[in-house]
């Protein structure tokens, strides 16, 4: 890092624990360092081990604490504390610190201004989703004129994929009224499209004794074909899909086993689902596990059989590891995996079409071949951290 590279400051409502905190640190530690520094601010005093992460490399973090809504106080401590660093860059993530980003900007006439929109966060109404652990963002005309002041006070604004940016745009237009083209065609002029980067490096680094150790931990021989899935045991996941399909799957093909990764609050119905099924001496439940690159190299089929995905980085982690997947066709996940190419796609709360897909992969190692060359030959060239962090830098330059 050189005295010349241009700090960046990354605001986050909080540090806590998510796929889009750790996606954001990702990125500013892959950044240029002859270009960009990085420094964070938390809105909220909420921390995580993905805090430690940033310490540990010596970035900066800023901790400002600002209650609910906008409070122009805040936009002045906001604007202080970037004079104070000589911010050159301001990337704000999602809607509430792209409002106190970018209004601190203005007032520091500072142009590069790149906002970030989590999946969540694109997400809109389509219908009632009762099993989600919070409120969809985006429920009406405050959140739309909301999103219009934010995006305004941005150079760029990026969503992890087009769809997901086109559902925030006609959602936030939608509220403008008769003006709602002319607000829709400023925010398509803003929008661009960035993938969530993941590091390959730790799935590089995975051996073969690692796969090894962990296939006879879960109970797998070695001509045995290991179904896995990692994530949250809650409704949302649909594991009694899962668990259905697997049983049909099992009777027709001896060798398939399943590991699960992962721990919550339907834990306990999730056994018992398996006892009733008579898979139990066939599927081993891991709990929380750290070890994913390694879960993923060692299974030969990773299942996802969400009713919902706000976009899907599960499935991103498994097309890097070279996994042959099955998922259900939710959200973006057939978009995730190119509508077939990548990855085999079933109905949502379908065992039957889900176990038959375990059994043609379970029989067809060709099939899993083929599957897991496209997914991480394309997992390279557009989801990896290198190419996201190009990308931004690209925004970034721009911007400036």
């Amino acid at each position: 890092m050189t005295d010349n590279a241009k700090p960046v400051l990354y605001i986050m409502d909080t540090l806590g624990l998510s796929g889009r905190t750790k996606g954001i640190i990702d990125l500013a530690l892959k950044l240029d360092p002859e270009r960009y520094r990085p420094i964070f601010c938390s809105l909220g005093e909420e921390v995580s081990e993905l805090g430690e992460i940033l310490r540990a490399r010596n970035v900066p973090i800023e901790v400002l604490p600002l209650p609910d809504g906008l409070r122009p106080d805040g936009v002045w401590q906001l604007s202080r504390l970037m004079k104070r660093l000589g911010i050159q860059v301001v990337h704000p993530v999602n809607p509430r610190p792209l409002l106190y980003g970018g209004l601190a900007a203005q007032l520091l006439r500072i142009r590069a201004t790149v906002g970030s929109l989590s999946a969540f966060a694109c997400q809109t109404p389509d219908r009632t989703y009762t099993f989600l652990p919070q409120e969809l963002v985006n429920r009406g005309k405050r959140q739309a004129f909301r999103n219009q002041l934010a995006c305004r006070l941005m150079r760029n604004v990026v969503a992890v994929s087009d769809d997901l940016g086109e559902r925030f745009c006609r959602f936030t237009a939608d509220a403008a009224g008769p003006l709602r083209d002319i607000v829709y065609k400023d925010l398509r002029n803003r929008m661009r499209a960035i993938s969530y980067g993941i590091d390959l490096r730790p799935y590089q680094a995975v051996t073969p004794a690692d796969i090894a150790e962990l296939r006879a931990r879960v109970g797998a021989k070695p001509d045995d074909v290991l179904v896995g899935s990692v994530g949250r045991l809650v409704e949302q996941k649909d594991y009694p899909t899962q668990l259905r399909a697997f049983a049909i799957a099992a009777r027709q093909e001896p060798r398939l086993r399943m590991v699960l990764a992962g721990d919550g609050p339907l834990r306990g119905e999730v056994e018992a689902l398996a006892k009733e099924l008579g898979i139990t001496d066939r599927m081993h439940l891991l709990g929380h596990f750290t070890r994913v690159p390694t879960l993923l190299r060692a299974v030969e089929v990773f299942v996802i059989a969400s009713k919902f995905e706000p976009y899907g980085v599960a499935l991103l982690e498994a097309k890097c590891a070279g996994s042959a997947i099955v998922a259900t066709a939710v959200n973006e996940m057939p978009k995730i995996l190119n509508f077939g190419a990548t990855g085999m796609i079933v109905p949502p709360a379908d065992p039957e079409r889900m176990g038959h897909a375990f059994v043609q992969l379970a029989r067809d190692p060709e099939l899993r071949r083929g599957f897991s060359q496209r997914a991480f030959a394309e997992a390279e060239k557009t989801h990896s951290i290198d190419a996201v962090a190009r990308a931004y830098q690209a925004l970034y330059d721009r911007a400036a």
